[in-house]
């Protein structure tokens, strides 16, 4: 929660080369999958290496092949340990004015003291970062929201997170129609702030929220559906680096369907970007490059 745009940088340190558990993708489609996620993040002007795309794609599954809620977090939490991050919670956003927001909650990793001042303060209701989860679905950091446009209870919230050590942190907010949103929130006193940083704690936050539904947390609307076969081949189309406009022209449709389909696609792959429908689509199978 603090207002600096920089932390410490640990992507070097997160980066290793190991892992436990084996990548769920066939291995001839391995290196076509990091080549295309790799060009895609290339295009959105994120540094990541080869090895540091593997690797986190390893952490991600391996998030992914929990037996059990608690060892979903427990895996979470060490990946993006590296990143600074020191807690976090996996919660729905019900409307502000119920009082028993808590009952909404999948997976808690909160300080017990900072989750107890909380909720006995009434936090929940002003909150700035559940302000903006329902306005965006888009990853966002904390300090990516306007401070001048705290109102006195907002700036209250922020100030006593940072006195219980939460200083910074991340929200991956979730959107489906008729259903109150979810977000995955990450904090820490000091994290790192860069943009690999951000969309590795991004995509490693789907995984763990992917995880944690599949215990019985996810509403029957959100049941996992195939890509249809358009879907899947625009999918291909832009993993292969084609633009919107581009992916029309091939198809012969036009560039709103393109964008309808993409759009359809991340919902159905629980995707926060094009990046991570690319992966997911990959990982289950749903198209090949």
């Amino acid at each position: 929660m603090s207002r600096t745009s920089r932390g410490r940088d640990s992507s070097a340190t997160y980066y290793s080369n190991h892992s436990d558990s084996p990548l769920l993708i066939p291995p001839r489609h391995r290196m076509m999958l990091q080549l295309a996620v790799f060009d895609l993040l290339k295009r959105d002007a994120i540094p990541m290496t080869d090895a540091g795309l593997v690797d986190l794609l390893l952490k991600a599954e391996r998030i992914l092949r929990a037996r059990t809620v608690d060892e979903v977090v427990t895996r979470f939490s060490a990946c993006i340990e590296a990143f600074g991050y020191g807690t976090c919670l996996i919660t729905r956003l019900p409307a502000p004015d119920v009082g028993n927001w808590q009952t909404y909650i999948l997976a808690n990793r909160w300080p017990g003291e900072w989750f107890e001042r909380y909720n006995s303060a009434g936090h929940y209701r002003h909150d700035p970062c559940v302000a903006q989860c329902r306005r965006t679905t888009e990853p966002f950091l904390w300090h990516d929201i306007d401070s001048a446009n705290y109102d006195k209870l907002a700036e209250i919230v922020m100030g006593e997170a940072s006195e219980f050590g939460l200083r910074q942190g991340i929200c991956i907010p979730l959107h489906a129609p008729f259903l109150p949103p979810i977000t995955v929130t990450a904090a820490g006193d000091e994290v790192d702030t860069s943009p690999i940083a951000r969309q590795s704690v991004s995509i490693l936050s789907r995984s763990a929220l992917s995880a944690t539904m599949r215990f019985g947390a996810r509403p029957a609307q959100e049941a996992e559906a195939g890509l249809s076969h358009r879907e899947a081949e625009i999918l291909k189309w832009a993993a292969a680096g084609k633009t919107a406009w581009e992916i029309s022209v091939i198809l012969s449709v036009s560039q709103h369907t393109v964008l309808t389909h993409v759009r359809n696609a991340k919902q159905k792959l629980a995707a926060t970007n094009i990046v991570h429908a690319v992966v997911e689509g990959l990982r289950r199978h749903e198209i090949e490059l």
